[in-house]
């Protein structure tokens, strides 16, 4: 009795180790985590700021997949260049820090070393006020004129590279349109949507 229970549970053993394999086989790199640094360039300042970031994704087939990602600017800095009447030059400097959410779709050919896909991810970008520093004669007009931030609607277009290493791993850049729609009181306009810039490069593992 005692043998047979004891080939019984080597064979539920040797089983479970054959299935294991299978089943992750099966399910291995649907899910992708990753991290990322960030290049936002504003087209109204013509200035770049660096930020950090995370994601998630997960694929619905081999050349689409939902994604998310979050990032954060910790030094999101404006300077806005003006001109009176008179010919004075003032010039503001907004400190800011900006975060946005991005949530959408992937989809492009993937092959076994390199990927490549076009994005669309609609989202939110809250901008938070940090102060305002600001150089020539008018400069009491604009330390009155507090800027007013609220969340704003945005829209990732862009393209993906991705570089597998190994099968787990990920290397990615992403470059694209960031494109917001201002609804504030705060330079660079009140109602209107920009145009900026955006570098991602980031590594990400899959599970």
């Amino acid at each position: 009795m005692k043998a047979t229970r004891a080939g019984l549970a080597i064979l539920v053993l040797v089983t479970l180790m054959g299935v294991r394999p299978a089943l992750a086989q099966a399910t291995y790199g649907a899910f992708e985590l990753g991290a990322q640094t960030t290049l936002l360039r504003l087209s109204n300042f013509g200035q770049t700021n660096a930020g950090i970031g995370g994601r998630a994704s997960f694929d619905l087939s081999r050349w689409a997949s939902v994604e998310a990602e979050l990032n954060f600017t910790p030094r999101d800095n404006a300077t806005y260049t003006s001109t009176s009447i008179s010919g004075d030059v003032m010039r503001t400097i907004y400190h800011r820090r900006r975060a946005d959410a991005l949530f959408g779709i992937k989809l492009g050919p993937r092959g076994h070393r390199l990927g490549a896909f076009a994005r669309v991810r609609p989202g939110f970008v809250q901008l938070t006020d940090k102060g305002i520093e600001c150089a020539g004669p008018m400069c009491i007009l604009a330390l009155f004129m507090k800027p007013e931030y609220h969340t704003e609607l945005a829209l990732d277009l862009g393209g993906t590279m991705e570089f597998y290493p190994s099968a787990r791993t990920v290397a990615r850049l992403d470059l694209g349109d960031l494109m917001i729609r201002h609804d504030r009181l705060a330079p660079p306009c009140s109602t209107c949507v920009t145009h900026n810039f955006i570098s991602r490069v980031g590594f990400g593992l899959r599970f």
